[in-house]
């Protein structure tokens, strides 16, 4: 048999070399499945923790999530169609031994029903902080330190008591960026959330200091799916004439062009998984000044952890393109105790 090639896992502004040892690999009948709310950040996630601790997936799962800014009671009316969802990935999953990478909300009751149809037959390694969720739905909690709350007790959240191992930010897939040295910048908006000013007027002094860029550097924007119509039309008067490339949020290609292209990122704030993929990449990384709406989120405690630590910095009108390494000795660590914590569970599972 030949040797298995070393894989390298690309973590947020970290590249660690996995020897196929170091892995759960050769885990005979266990199966792995990703099981996510239907977000690229959310299947990125668990991709990059799979090839963290050197899975393959044999299949990825997707249930339609609700946005966090809906009101309550659109919300309650989604409930029943995750359910659904929920009943069928549990009939998928009804025999064998199964490990299951998993990311949402929206997915927490499907997590639930397996633990409670299928036991110990299944491992769940859940990626998130689900704040008010009370039932068993995980054996593993990945958590980041952002996700930590002053007036609560973390390590009595859960009431199931699961295992829990933190990091300093998401373990995400790197965006697609060409190793070699290169000048042009790519500039990625996001949209609707709950934490920093979304409409077009909250963007005029961002779209200054991009026009200032766009003097002297070749620019790229890519849309997302949050992106409101009037901050695109914005966005487009205002830059489209200029040195700047405009990407569409369903423009696949262009996307992948542009981050070929690109020697550093500028990114709105709003996205966590968007910051945490252009970090991962090494090129250097800076986050769009956007008004505060809310302070006391997840989200901004991010990114201005970030921002003092220096893996981010905040867009002026200037880049930098040199390289940079962070140290992630925490990602290093959470590999470590994920890969024993599975080994146990499959020791413990063939007894």
């Amino acid at each position: 048999m030949t040797e298995r090639p070393r894989q390298t896992a690309n973590v947020a502004g970290a590249r660690i070399e996995n020897a196929a040892s170091s892995g759960v690999k050769g885990n005979g009948a266990v199966r792995t499945f990703v099981l996510s709310t239907a977000k690229n950040g959310h299947v990125n996630q668990c991709v990059a923790v799979a090839d963290l601790i050197d899975v393959d997936i044999e299949k990825v799962f997707q249930v339609p999530g609700s946005n966090k800014t809906l009101p309550q009671w659109r919300k309650d009316i989604e409930k029943p169609r995750w359910l659904f969802a929920a009943l069928l990935m549990v009939w998928k999953m009804k025999r064998g031994k199964i490990l299951v990478l998993a990311s949402g909300r929206s997915v927490l009751l499907a997590c639930h029903l397996l633990k409670l149809l299928r036991g110990n037959n299944v491992y769940i390694v859940y990626v998130g902080s689900p704040r008010t969720w009370t039932k068993r739905s995980a054996d593993v909690m990945l958590r980041a330190n952002h996700e930590r709350e002053v007036d609560q007790d973390e390590d009595n959240r859960y009431p199931w008591k699961p295992k829990q191992v933190w990091v300093d930010a998401p373990i995400s897939r790197p965006l697609p960026v060409s190793e070699a040295p290169q000048k042009g910048v790519v500039v990625l908006l996001g949209g609707l959330n709950a934490t920093y000013g979304d409409e077009a007027a909250d963007y005029d002094a961002f779209l200054d200091e991009l026009q200032t860029l766009a003097a002297t550097h070749s620019v790229s924007i890519a849309f997302s799916r949050r992106t409101k119509a009037k901050v695109k039309k914005t966005v487009e008067k205002r830059l489209g004439r200029a040195n700047v490339t405009i990407v569409d949020a369903t423009d696949r290609q262009g996307f992948l062009t542009a981050c070929e292209g690109a020697g550093a990122f500028v990114v709105t704030p709003d996205s966590i998984t968007m910051v945490a993929e252009a970090c991962a990449t090494g090129k250097p990384v800076y986050t769009a000044n956007l008004p505060i709406k809310n302070r006391d989120t997840s989200n901004h405690r991010f990114i201005e952890t970030n921002i003092k630590e220096g893996h981010v910095e905040q867009f002026c009108g200037t880049v930098n393109f040199e390289r940079r390494a962070v140290c992630r000795a925490d990602v290093e660590a959470a590999q470590r105790d994920l890969v024993n914590y599975i080994e146990a569970w499959k020791r413990a599972s063939s007894t």
